[in-house]
């Protein structure tokens, strides 16, 4: 029964685990969230404040995707508490990198426009310039200073959103993952809008992730069908948004997007609920759905316990870039649920033999194996996994081993 507790909770044992070792680091036992730092931009001929949170347990000998927020001072607190709840398990640890505002209206819009909704716009229009700054001295920026690699995510809401969407259409190079939360797409008679379909038939997107979440900012009795004949300036959000959907659905052969609307939400609520699910949208190739199989192994040959790993890592590894492997104390735990909970040897086998496959150079691999082995009353091959182990590094445990089996 221990042994199933045991397994059963082990995903919050990970995420407590990482808090716990960030906790104890801080001597002065303070819970601390990230660090301001700011650089100068020639680009944008001013000097730039960024917000930086760093995963739990950060090693700097290990490589992290970056995510790009918007609107920091808005929403840096929430996603930096999302992450610590969503990492490891369903999307990947990453550094969060926030970035303040000066000239929100000026940064963020794609096209000048002097006056709209019945007041002065002041500067506008400066978005190519922003994304140069993005892709040109912050990404540098931030590679430079943090370990990180190619896979980025950008955030965006509201005027923010309809900046992660002109990223999107125009320079889809700059980021891998973008979450645009009910984006200004009326801007300048819905501009971006018009451009939309000719932008999306050169090539295709299938590489890139699009999350888009649209709010109802005009209460209960809101019909997306009329509104969709309306020319009221009140309905000019929600209907811009609507003409990108279709679009979106019309080329969708060519796309990797998910459309979201939040009938309940109204323009500022929307960023939370639309911020979780659009990180779990954007990342949804990451979780492994076929882990909890080990709960019933009874009913699965040893093939299909082991192959979806195999499988899903090797996908891992193409999407991310890089090496991508399993935990190897949770495939270690479930070898040995595997032996002691459920008495099937030749699946924890197949389990313990998986940790030698992703990490032949750690000793403690093969001292595992010879653990499994004298459960097994096989000393000839315990002492031959023991001897590897000894090899490797001169591992304690496993010199200790070989005396007494000698």
């Amino acid at each position: 029964m221990k042994k199933h507790l045991i397994l059963a909770t082990l995903a919050l044992l990970i995420l407590q685990s990482n808090v716990k070792a960030q906790f104890s680091q801080n001597p002065q036992k303070q819970l601390v969230i990230g660090t301001i730092d700011s650089l100068y931009s020639e680009v944008l001929k001013e000097q730039r404040e960024i917000w930086v949170h760093l995963p739990p347990g950060f090693d700097q000998t290990k490589k992290y995707p970056v995510i790009y927020l918007l609107d920091a001072p808005a929403h840096f607190y929430v996603i930096a508490g999302m992450l610590k709840r969503l990492a490891p398990l369903q999307i990947p640890e990453s550094i969060l990198v926030g970035i303040s505002n000066t000239e929100r209206t000026r940064d963020f819009t794609p096209t000048n426009v002097s006056f709209s909704r019945g007041r002065k716009t002041g500067e506008s229009g400066g978005a190519a310039n922003f994304l140069k700054f993005m892709q040109e001295e912050l990404q540098p920026f931030i590679d430079g200073k943090y370990p990180t690699e190619k896979n980025t995510t950008i955030i965006g809401h509201s005027t923010a959103g309809l900046f992660t969407l002109y990223a999107y259409l125009q320079h889809p190079e700059v980021f891998d993952n973008y979450i645009a939360i009910d984006p200004s797409l009326w801007w300048d008679k819905e501009n971006l809008v018009k451009q939309t379909q000719k932008l999306l038939s050169n090539g295709n997107r299938l590489e890139k992730s699009l999350y888009m979440a649209t709010a109802n900012s005009l209460g209960p009795k809101m019909d997306t069908t009329s509104i969709r004949k309306s020319k009221s300036e009140a309905s000019e959000q929600i209907r811009a948004n609507l003409k990108f959907h279709d679009l979106l659905v019309k080329n969708a052969e060519k796309l990797n997007f998910k459309w979201e609307y939040f009938h309940k939400e109204d323009h500022g609520n929307v960023t939370v609920p639309a911020q979780f699910n659009g990180l779990r949208s954007v990342f949804s190739w990451f979780p492994f759905n076929e882990l909890w199989r080990f709960n019933n192994p009874k009913r699965y040959s040893v093939k299909q316990l082991i192959d979806p790993f195999y499988l899903h890592y090797e996908k891992l590894s193409t999407r991310m870039k890089r090496e991508m492997k399993p935990d190897w104390q949770l495939v270690n735990d479930i070898g040995f649920f595997m032996l002691e909970g459920h008495k099937l040897p030749k699946k924890a086998l197949a389990y313990l033999e998986m940790n030698v496959h992703f990490y032949p150079d750690s000793s403690k691999s093969y001292v595992a194996l010879g653990k499994y082995y004298l459960s097994q009353k096989d000393k000839k091959a315990a002492k031959e996994q023991y001897q590897k182990a000894v090899e490797i590094d001169g591992n304690e445990e496993a010199k200790s081993k070989l005396e007494e089996l000698n």
